[in-house]
Parts: C-alpha cells; structure tokens; sequence
C-alpha cells in the first residue's frame, strides 16, 4: 500500500462566541497562530481574508483562505449561525484534535463535529 496523499480535518463549530466570529483581526490571528504554532507549516504569502455575501443572511460573513507550503487550510463564518466551517488539507499529516482544541478556544464554541479523511 502507497502512501496517503494527505489528510484533511473538516471542522464545523457551532454555537461560537458571536464577536470571535465577527473579528477580523482576531480570524487573521487564528489562521496565522494555526498555521505557525499548531500545523508547523509554512505559510505561502498572507492570509486572504474578506467578508461578503450579505445580500443573503445565510452566508454573510468573512471567509479566509490561506496556502501552506502542504496545501490549503479553509474557513468560513456563518454570522446568522454563529458556526465556522475550517478545512484543513495537507500532504503532511498533522493532530486533528489539537487543530479542533484550538479552533474551539479561539471561537469559544458551545460544540462541534469533525470528520478526518485520509486521501489517497
């Protein structure tokens, strides 16, 4: 058997402290800190970060987008769900649980669901 090709932990979080989810400079800090200090992989130039969609409740808020020198890690914050939706996809595999511990201190969530699928 060949290894992986890579790992990817999605991550919803839900019932987030509603001004964690609204910051923008606290979300470019979480994607900095878990790139830097969590993943220990190099990021590849600034995170891209924006908020838009607000034409529709549903998907109003900011998402982030950052490149690692292993791939991508993904967010999306849900403001009329005070829910973030984080991918994190990489060649080089990483601890999904720690990567959740931190996600759910910085956005104070209420609860969360994870899946972690290996990719061949």
């Amino acid at each position: 058997m060949t290894e992986p090709f890579g790992w990817e932990l999605l991550l919803d979080l839900y019932d987030c402290d509603r001004q964690a989810i609204r910051d923008e400079a606290r979300i470019r800090r979480f994607v900095e800190r878990l790139c830097d200090e969590i993943l220990h992989m190099r990021r590849v130039g600034e995170p891209l970060l924006l908020r838009f969609g607000e034409a529709d409740p549903k998907t109003a808020g900011y998402s982030a987008v950052q490149l690692i020198e292993t791939s991508s890690v993904v967010a999306h914050f849900s403001e009329e769900r005070n829910s973030v939706y984080l991918d994190v996809f990489s060649c080089r595999r990483f601890d999904p649980d720690q990567v959740t511990r931190f996600a759910s201190q910085v956005f104070q969530a209420g609860r969360c669901q994870s899946q972690f699928v290996t990719r061949r």
